[in-house]
Parts: structure tokens; C-alpha cells; sequence
């Protein structure tokens, strides 16, 4: 079950990125909800690591860590408006960071990593389709 809504979480992402690179005159608006959807998929992270650290007693570093990857999607957001192709950068720079913390934590089962790596690296590959559809898009 875990694999199939991992998998349809990825449709929002993938329907923005074609929605930017179709020829309609509003790509823009896919890749600002792109961006919104990639902000509220790092919260998610946040928000697993959050839960992990209070039911394994984890406190301190491991509750940064879980706030951290919210905050980036945000400040991403706050870009959106200003220069669009660095907010994609940051939120797949998020997606990067976060899954090879995630991937060789040996707290989360064998299972959930295999899953976080290969949903991770579509979201990764996503977040370049998008840098390339911008960078054909926007003047140099």
C-alpha cells in the first residue's frame, strides 16, 4: 500500500512539470505548483522524522533535523515570486539532502529506505525536468 500512495503522490509533481512545459502561455502557474507541492512534500518529511524522533525518545538533534526540511520548502516558496529556478533548486537540493539522511539511517526499516530511495530519486528527476523546462523557458 505504501508503495502505491507513494507512487500517486508523485502525480502532482509530474502533472506540474508538464503543465511548465506545455505550450499554453500559463506555464508558469505549473511550475509555482510545482513548488508548492514540493514545499508541502519536504513539511511531510519533516513531519515523518518529527513523529520518529518523539516516539523513539530521539529529543534534540533529531527534532532540528525534523524542522529543517519545512523551513527550506517555505524559504523556496518565498523565492517562487523572485527568481523561480533557484526555489526549484533549493526544494530538490531539500529532496537530495533529506533522502541521503534517510536512506543509510538504520532506524528506519530496510523497507521504508529501498521505498524513500526510489520515490526520492522520480522526485529528483522531476525537480531537473523542471530546471530544464525553465532554463528553455526564460531568457539568458
Amino acid at each position: 500500500m505504501a508503495w502505491v500512495l507513494s507512487l500517486a503522490g508523485l502525480l502532482p509533481l509530474l502533472v506540474a512539470c508538464i503543465y511548465a512545459a506545455s505550450p499554453a502561455e500559463r506555464w508558469l502557474a505549473g511550475a509555482i505548483v510545482f513548488e508548492l507541492y514540493a514545499a508541502i512534500i519536504l513539511g511531510f518529511l519533516g513531519g515523518m522524522r518529527w513523529g520518529r524522533a518523539l516516539a523513539l525518545d530521539e529529543g534534540g538533534t533529531r527534532l532540528i533535523e525534523a524542522v529543517i526540511p519545512g523551513l527550506l520548502g517555505f524559504a523556496a516558496l518565498l523565492l517562487v515570486p523572485v527568481w523561480i529556478p533557484l526555489a526549484v533548486a533549493m526544494t530538490g537540493m531539500g529532496f537530495a539532502i533529506w533522502l541521503r539522511r534517510d536512506a543509510g539511517d538504520t532506524a528506519w526499516s530496510m523497507a521504508f529506505r529501498r521505498l524513500r530511495v526510489v520515490i526520492s530519486l522520480a522526485v529528483l528527476g522531476l525537480h531537473l525536468a523542471l530546471a530544464v523546462v525553465l532554463y528553455l523557458r526564460l531568457p539568458h
